[in-house]
């Protein structure tokens, strides 16, 4: 990705998010909030399924930061989370360089996407990027 304003990254962060993903995201972060792994739990409080973590979502994300600034360079990433993530999405980030400062460091718009063109996540990051 060049530092100019403007310059876009695109990436497939996700193909088809399975349920075992959901459930090994739960273990790693302790996270067990029903709404995840339970389905009857889910659609009685008025959800189609169960749904991925917000953080999971945000972390599939981190994949296209890594890319762009590799594993030492990003700084800051902040999102908020939009619309539910269900299994069997594809979800693709798309960065957008927003501004390139003096010492090197650019800041970057953030959208992830699922395979209908929905926003689930949207958000902010600022780092060095990776030498290409």
């Amino acid at each position: 990705m060049r530092p100019e304003v403007g310059v876009r990254h695109r990436q497939v962060v996700a193909e088809g998010l399975t349920r075992t993903q959901l459930v090994a995201y739960a273990g790693a972060s302790g996270d067990f909030h029903p709404f995840h792994h339970d389905e009857v739990y889910a659609t009685t409080h008025g959800f189609d399924q169960l749904f991925a973590h917000g953080m999971l979502t945000m972390g599939i994300t981190g994949e296209a930061l890594v890319a762009v600034f590799g594993e030492e360079g990003l700084d800051r990433y902040g999102a908020d989370f939009l619309k539910p993530v269900w299994p069997g999405d594809t979800l693709t980030t798309e960065l957008v360089v927003t501004a390139v400062h003096a010492d090197g460091s650019v800041e970057v718009d953030i959208s992830t996407t699922d395979q209908n063109g929905t926003q689930v996540l949207r958000g902010t990051a600022a780092g060095r990027l990776a030498a290409e």
